[in-house]
């Protein structure tokens, strides 16, 4: 009886914890983050869309790091973090597999292949940015 009592407890902690690091790396990108989702059971897999810009970061190898806001298909967006073994053409269109801070892997796609959400969301958003450099620039 004293087993299955310590099982549960267990099981009980198991199950917080795990839900405890899907709140924590619901917003978040990054390493640490994309260590936690990629193993914890709890979080789906799923695919989110970008508009590619310039890189933030090329190492020595040419290896470009790439932090950006990423939206599903219903137009929700998130931060993410990526590389690509090149500097990507910038203004194409990305479907990144993620689970949750996690990449998996990542594709071109046309716009015609962009649920209409998330062109929206993309068009939305990269037209604020480019609107907010050109303010900067005029400056």
């Amino acid at each position: 009886m004293k087993i299955i009592k310590i099982l549960i407890g267990f099981a009980a902690i198991l199950i917080i914890s795990l839900g405890g690091l899907l709140f924590f790396t619901a917003n978040s990108s990054g390493e640490v983050a994309a260590v936690i989702d990629r193993f914890n059971p709890l979080v789906q897999e799923g695919a989110v869309y970008v508009k590619t810009k310039a890189a933030d970061s090329v190492n020595g190898y040419g290896t470009a790091s790439y932090r950006q806001s990423a939206v599903d298909e219903n137009g929700k967006e998130r931060q993410i973090e990526f590389t690509a073994d090149h500097e990507l053409i910038q203004e194409r269109y990305l479907k990144i597999s993620n689970k949750g801070a996690y990449v998996e892997t990542y594709e071109e796609v046309t716009a015609e292949e962009l649920p209409v959400k998330a062109f929206q969301a993309l068009e939305n958003n990269y037209s604020d940015h480019s609107a907010a450099k050109n303010n900067l620039r005029n400056c």
